[in-house]
């Protein structure tokens, strides 16, 4: 986000300072006094996008041509928030609206599309001054909310109103659909989406609202039919418990729910109900409190769907918990190494070169330096002989996961000496440095996981990791870089942004990126200032 003021941008145009000093240009002198805030920029397709929050227009600029194409939108008043659409080359631009000023109407806040590829905006009216945005992984559905810790800017406001977005059809008086959720004294912290389940003999997808203490749910498929409220405490209990983590079994209609303060996980079964009422929901969540160890911190469904059980990793335990919630029984699997992540992959082993399912536990931000690996076949007979422990040479911050690769990229605490990356072999279980001068914060893959990204800040450098081979290399550009974005398509570009709110950028091939096929642009976001701003 770049900041600074128009006047001061333009203060070199004279021409265009004595038309904003001119009579009757009272209004584009006080745009021109106004900051220049960006949100973004958002990358969708082979497009990246700035918003100009004071002038409440979208800069949508196409990298794909040797010749940047621009174009500028139009959104509601008062951005506050801008993010592509899963699954469609959009970005979705959340704006607050207006509380109006004498002589000037209130606008309601808005949730605007924006097709990259040139088609027409579409504009949902939302209403309220809501400042967060949960939508499914197809972008079918949106929606848009409140964040417990941001500000509505108005006297009063409904910490429970949701506005209901279905993104594939065309704004409505029915689209969005605002609501209110039901509340036990709490307001939503986020929402989640289900896979496609099946209720009743029909595909549904279902919103789950988290809030403290309990969980909310609605039928997306059914937008009018009541939410169903779910308490994961008595009422008498006053722990803080918060729910911040689903994994969705939709064969069994089943939803577990991980909540911190709380050493259980909780099993939702969708139960089909009966009713006559066409207006009423024809199912019901059915509760189970499965005990999961001290502190569980990740979780993950493993078996087949007719054996589907629940692996859960409690690092306060020191041990691996494979959980069946139809038996109501539970399997211990110590661990010589305390772990809160699982990652799922299949491949073979140093033993055996059958590609078969299996589990990786590991820690991040916990002063261990071990992962253990957990052979997932014949579990309840051999537990702890299906456990082997790979040493580390540092303990882990974060890490990335690769399966596809048949590794998991480590990023270890910085040092003076280097050396902050490694590569674990899932196959071979060994572990390779990479050495670097920069952390995985920030990292990016494109768009078809060829390729790690990464550019420290200030750098005149762009580095990758070609993820077939796991080769390192760089590319020197002519200005320090801020961040790099890489944008998909048939001819896969990354790019990289530098410091200059007028726009500058670097356009890179991401097949073969070399600095002198790169492409520098300067200035492409100057016309946002002028746009509409002359007489």
């Amino acid at each position: 986000m770049n900041s600074l003021t128009r006047r001061g941008f333009l203060s070199s145009l004279a021409a265009l300072a004595a038309l904003a000093a001119a009579p009757g240009c009272a209004d584009r002198d006080a745009l021109l006094d106004a900051p220049f805030t960006q949100l973004g920029p958002i990358a969708a397709g082979q497009s990246l996008t700035w918003i100009d929050t004071a002038a409440a227009t979208a800069r949508v600029v196409d990298v794909s041509r040797a010749t940047l194409s621009t174009r500028t939108v139009t959104v509601g008043l008062d951005p506050v928030l801008s993010l592509a659409r899963n699954g469609a080359d959009e970005v979705l631009v959340l704006s607050r609206g207006s509380r109006g000023e004498p002589g000037i109407a209130p606008t309601p806040g808005t949730l605007t599309a924006i097709p990259t590829g040139g088609a027409a905006a579409r504009t949902y009216v939302v209403g309220s001054p809501f400042n967060a945005v949960s939508q499914t992984d197809d972008g079918r559905y949106a929606v848009v909310h409140y964040q417990p810790s941001g500000t509505s800017g108005r006297l009063l406001f409904n910490p429970n109103e949701i506005a209901i977005v279905d993104l594939a059809a065309p704004p409505s008086e029915t689209n969005p659909r605002r609501r209110t959720v039901r509340s036990f004294g709490g307001v939503p912290n986020a929402v989640r989406f289900s896979p496609t389940m099946t209720i009743q003999g029909t595909p549904r997808r279902l919103a789950v609202v988290l809030s403290d203490a309990y969980v909310t749910l609605l039928d997306l498929t059914n937008p009018t039919r009541p939410e169903i409220t779910v308490r994961l405490t008595l009422p008498e209990d006053t722990r803080a418990i918060r729910p911040t983590q689903l994994v969705f079994d939709p064969e069994r209609s089943t939803i577990y729910a991980r909540a911190e303060a709380s050493n259980d996980v909780y099993a939702l079964q969708l139960v089909d109900v009966t009713t006559a009422d066409a207006s009423a929901n024809d199912f019901r969540p059915s509760v189970n409190q499965l005990a999961a160890g001290r502190n569980p911190s990740d979780m993950a469904l493993i078996g087949d769907a007719g054996a589907r059980r629940l692996l859960v990793v409690s690092p306060g335990s020191r041990d691996a918990r494979v959980i069946d919630a139809r038996a109501n029984t539970t399997l211990t699997v110590p661990l010589d190494a305390p772990a809160n992540r699982i990652l799922l992959f299949t491949a073979g082993s140093p033993r055996d070169a059958t590609p078969t399912p299996r589990a990786l536990l590991y820690a991040t931000g916990l002063l261990t330096s071990a992962v253990s690996f957990l052979e997932l076949a014949d579990l309840d007979t051999r537990r702890g002989q299906n456990v082997e422990t790979v040493q580390l040479a540092r303990t882990v911050n974060n890490a990335l996961a690769l399966p596809e690769r048949g590794a998991l990229m480590i990023d270890h605490p910085s040092t003076g000496n280097g050396g902050q990356l490694s590569l674990l072999d899932l196959t071979r279980r060994t572990v390779s440095p990479i050495f670097a001068e920069v952390p995985l914060e920030g990292a990016r893959f494109d768009s078809d996981r060829q390729r790690l990204w990464v550019a420290p800040r200030g750098s005149t450098r762009v580095g990758y990791i070609t993820l077939s081979n796991f080769s390192p290399g760089e590319v020197r550009l002519d200005a320090p870089v801020t961040a790099v974005i890489p944008l998909g398509g048939t001819t896969p570009r990354v790019v990289a942004l530098h410091d200059d709110a007028s726009g500058a950028l670097t356009v890179l091939d991401a097949t073969e990126p070399q600095r002198n096929t790169a492409r520098s642009v300067r200035g492409f976001l100057l016309a946002s200032f002028l746009d509409g701003r002359t007489p």
